[in-house]
């Protein structure tokens, strides 16, 4: 029994040196691993530690289980026996969650927390056996729970520290094409913030912490990032082959409606998602078509109105209400956005990192692999490329946050040049005052940067086919 208890309480403290590793997880970054891989692909497996935890207590409850069947006429025996296979049931059901679904983090978190529970339930009993008062199980229950609230409980501020660096070579493949140049990508982490981050933002470098400024649940901000991250991996291919004569780019075909506000005489006829087509038969392929033509019409008229609903086109009637920013200009109370269209020539084979949620920010270095990709013997000449920033239709480089974090990740590694967009200078500089940041603001911008500052010759097979 000794033993069985001394594994519990082994799983629970693998429990903290986990959550604080996880805090930590960005400390080994520089690391590489010969071909291609940096440490960010590494923790693709390290998800699979946190499987000893149920895997030691699983261990625990069956030592009990084999106890009590040994000595079946024990006082006690039956309602033992049902608490250790209540543990090993839970620890079974959360094995099972982190082998198959580990990006799951809600189904795995919840299932170990009902075995952690289950554990201070037997651990509670098996001392009462000895002790009336079970003190060392209720102490280290209360330290645990403190512990976690200090550990990961959430606070009313957000957290942006340094990340994880990214080869774009590994993350986006264009088929039938090769890596030719070192293209690294980066990410910081940004999250509620927990009381150890102030521990954290003491000991180490480049943690800001400010009030959370989220006005959506935590579950919608990572649905919208998720969202973020594929649309940037489509514009990000759409203008690199479009930079290749390969692509129409990124165009608009419409308005789609993210919003509608509160008393909008839209409300009850126009749908979330509806794309708007034409109004008074005038058509509209873009959010600034639309303003522009609304300057004809008056408040309060009545328009006719052509929307797109799922796969059907729609005529509507609807009145419109004075511009909340130019009463003398008609609206229909909505929050709209061009509906991009992309056009990606060929297959882009993406990988999956665990800790790559989401995001728009590797956008534009995304479309600069892949160029390098597609353009025989590449477009770095020879330097390590490090960069960030979104991409815009028109090829554009548009702001990212946690410049600073994103530098001070980059100045560790051996990347001889990070793009950044040229609004985010500053804030980079502040995080790596001695790495060589160049501010863009185009992709052209950094085609142009590296043709100008060659590392190495090209070479005579280059030349000829250029």
């Amino acid at each position: 029994m000794r033993f069985s208890q001394r594994l519990y309480y082994s799983g629970m403290a693998l429990v903290l040196v986990l959550i604080v590793a996880g805090e930590l997880i960005w400390l080994p970054d520089p690391l590489r691993f010969g071909t291609g891989l940096y440490w960010i692909d590494a923790l693709d497996l390290s998800v699979y530690v946190v499987a000893l935890i149920p895997l030691i207590w699983m261990l625990a409850s069956l030592l009990i289980l084999l106890n009590t069947v040994r000595k079946p006429s024990a006082s006690r025996a039956g309602w033992a026996f049902l608490r250790s296979a209540a543990v090993f049931a839970a620890g079974v059901i959360a094995l099972f969650y982190i082998l198959t679904q580990p990006k799951q983090l809600e189904y795995w978190m919840s299932a170990l927390g009902a075995a952690w529970l289950l554990v201070f339930v037997d651990l509670l009993f098996m001392e009462r056996k000895n002790r009336r008062i079970p003190m060392r199980s209720l102490s280290t229950f209360v330290v645990m729970i403190g512990l976690l609230f200090f550990l990961c409980c959430p606070t009313g501020y957000m957290v942006t520290y340094p990340g994880l660096t990214v080869n774009m070579n590994r993350y986006a493949q264009a088929a039938g094409a090769s890596s030719h140049g070192s293209m690294t990508g980066v990410l910081v982490f940004e999250r509620p913030a927990f009381p150890i981050d102030w521990v954290y933002a003491k000991l180490l470098p480049h943690y800001g912490i400010e009030v959370n400024k989220l006005q959506i649940s935590l579950g919608e901000y990572n649905k919208q990032v998720r969202i973020m991250k594929v649309d940037a991996n489509a514009a990000g291919s759409a203008i690199a082959f479009q930079k290749l004569g390969l692509g129409k780019g990124i165009t608009s075909n419409g308005v789609i409606i993210m919003a509608i506000t509160k008393n909008s005489p839209v409300e009850g006829i126009l749908q979330l998602g509806d794309v708007i087509e034409a109004v008074n038969k005038h058509k509209v392929s873009s959010a600034q078509e639309l303003a522009e033509y609304m300057v004809s019409v008056k408040p309060g008229d009545q328009v006719e109105v052509q929307v797109l609903r799922g796969d059907k086109s729609w005529i509507v009637q609807t009145k419109t209400q004075a511009n909340p920013s130019d009463p003398n200009r008609a609206a229909f109370g909505v929050n709209v956005s061009n509906k991009l269209q992309y056009d990606i020539p060929a297959t882009i084979n993406y990988r999956s990192f665990l800790l790559h949620e989401g995001g728009p920010s590797h956008g534009a270095l995304l479309a600069l692999t892949l160029i390098d990709q597609l353009t025989p013997c590449g477009i770095t000449y020879g330097n390590k490329v490090a960069g960030t920033g979104t991409i815009e239709p028109d090829g554009s480089v548009g702001s990212v946050g946690g410049l600073e974090q994103k530098a001070y990740t980059v100045s560790r590694t051996d990347s001889d040049v990070f793009f950044v967009p040229y609004t985010n200078e500053q804030d980079a500089r502040k995080g790596a005052p001695g790495l060589q940041i160049v501010p863009v603001h185009t992709l052209d911008d950094m085609l142009n940067w590296l043709k100008l500052h060659p590392k190495q010759e090209a070479s005579s097979s280059c030349l000829k086919g250029a």
